[in-house]
């Protein structure tokens, strides 16, 4: 059988009494619903198959809602899922607040629902407890003031990493888009990336790194010739390059030149004998 979440909302009006608005009630509840149906999504690789339910409400202040998940198609045990899908929201909320690391299996939508739910607890409500004691490996989540504040810090540096430059070794294939001189006089050449087609510019090592492509014509250049550039890259962050520094330019044959089905195809090339007859009489060849 399915077990139940208990959800408790603490607020404070302007008398100091707990009541909090309709809207950071319910509000808090459905995002939260949302985060479970983001992480169940995620960890299933398919639509959801759960559905939750309120289940008990307690009549004291603060109130503690118990929401408990329920199958969508009759007959249908969930308790395996949900127990995966709870386990996994819990730890992953706390891993945000402790690590500030992004969660396995939380996408940018399921970031910015667990977003809004700390979001409240700065403007509107003093403190949101999620009770998954029913659930073995998921930890209690109390979310205060404090804690919603460093919560919400960590998650704006998930969504906006600070930019960490670096260089390596390596190289990079696509096709060059454009010739031409920097400030310093030196010869530049631009690539655009064949994977990400993000446009890289290529400079010289030395002096030395263009002599391959001095040998073709400027019309061959121009044209969007293939090549390989190996050197020094500089990154501008852990995905997009800056420039690199050329050591060498591996260029490709044009796609006219290669070889096509018809030059590697032989219709005879097993003298007529079916191909299986021709591979089991090379093995006894053997």
């Amino acid at each position: 059988m399915a077990k139940p979440i208990k959800i408790t909302v603490k607020a404070k009006d302007t008398d100091g009494q707990d009541a909090p608005t309709v809207e950071d009630l319910l509000s808090q509840i459905q995002d939260f619903v949302d985060v479970l149906h983001g992480v169940e999504n995620a960890v299933t690789d398919e639509n959801g198959e759960l559905v939750w339910r309120v289940t008990d409400i307690t009549r004291n202040s603060p109130f503690t809602f118990e929401v408990t998940p329920y199958s969508k198609t009759f007959g249908v045990n969930i308790d395996s899922r949900a127990t995966k899908v709870v386990e996994t929201t819990a730890k992953g909320l706390s891993q945000i607040t402790e690590s500030g690391t992004r969660p396995t299996y939380f996408d940018d939508t399921v970031m910015k629902k667990a977003e809004r739910v700390n979001n409240r607890l700065t403007n509107g409500l003093i403190e949101t407890k999620f009770d998954f004691s029913q659930y073995k490996d998921a930890p209690l989540l109390e979310i205060t003031a404090n804690v919603a504040k460093r919560t919400i810090q960590h998650i704006q540096e998930i969504k906006d990493p600070v930019l960490v430059k670096h260089t390596e070794l390596g190289s990079v294939e696509g096709f060059i888009v454009r010739v031409g001189r920097d400030g310093y006089k030196r010869p530049l050449i631009w690539i655009e990336s064949r994977l990400d087609k993000q446009e890289i510019k290529c400079i010289p090592s030395k002096g030395k790194g263009f002599l391959q492509v001095g040998d073709h014509k400027v019309s061959e250049v121009l044209e969007g010739m293939r090549v390989r550039v190996n050197g020094l890259i500089h990154y501008k962050n852990l995905e997009q390059v800056e420039n690199i520094e050329v050591e060498n330019f591996q260029i490709f044959e044009p796609d006219s030149e290669l070889p096509d089905s018809k030059s590697i195809v032989s219709p005879n090339f097993t003298s007529g004998v079916e191909a299986s007859e021709y591979l089991e009489a090379l093995r006894k060849d053997e």
